[in-house]
């Protein structure tokens, strides 16, 4: 973790939970897949008890693909385009995700915003990452909207996932100062290495959650 600049992660969790069976998870995607790379990095070097079950991503050219393509992780490319209805593309990902046996759903760098009826099919089993201190600057160019308003602190965030946009229980956070320096693109970099930190600790709470049956399912 590059202690080039200050932050705060809350709770101060630094350590993993154990899973035996594994953690069965599937990312759904739509970038660079840098988030994605850690959680792979992670499970080889034995520290992150996941199963990496299959990577769903909404775009052709995604960097995800070429990630899931080098450690021979299934992965498939679900396009909105490609149906009549977009009840219809949250189907085929719905499906796509039980037939994989997966247990928790990663949202990592997931650019489509999904219906109820998507989030009520894996009800308390989606997890997000958001580059903000939710509940503030919901939604996309948080970023930037967070550097406009004059904010001093920003970070990022992982909660489980509610019908409402970036709303949800929050798992984690990390926050860190926006000095007079800082621009949208210093801000980014920074939170980047964050959403490293945070997402594969909110994935090992999230999952002993599940496990234990402290995330209900009302």
């Amino acid at each position: 973790m590059d202690k080039s600049f200050n932050y705060i992660i809350s709770p101060e969790i630094s350590e993993f939970r154990r899973f035996s069976p594994k953690l069965k998870i599937g990312v759904l995607a739509s970038g660079k897949g840098t988030n994605f790379q850690e959680l792979i990095n992670l499970s080889e070097k034995g520290e992150l008890d996941i199963d990496i079950k299959v990577l769903i991503t909404n775009k052709d050219e995604a960097g995800c693909i070429k990630r899931a393509e080098n450690k021979k992780i299934p992965h498939k490319i679900i396009r909105g385009k490609d149906y009549l209805r977009k009840e219809l593309f949250e189907l085929e990902i719905v499906n796509t995700l039980i037939n994989f046996d997966v247990e928790l759903v990663v949202m990592a760098g997931w650019m489509k915003i999904m219906s109820s009826k998507f989030v009520n099919a894996f009800k308390n089993k989606i997890i997000n990452i958001h580059p903000s201190l939710l509940p503030s600057f919901k939604g996309n160019n948080a970023i930037k909207e967070a550097i406009r308003s004059g904010s001093k602190i920003t970070g990022c965030s992982v909660h489980f996932v509610e019908t409402e946009v970036d709303s949800g229980s929050l798992i984690m956070q990390a926050a860190l100062s926006i000095s007079n320096e800082d621009n949208a693109e210093t801000i980014t970099k920074k939170i980047h290495l964050l959403e490293h930190k945070i997402l594969p600790l909110s994935i090992s709470q999230a999952g002993y959650m599940l496990r234990n049956g402290l995330k209900d399912n009302d």
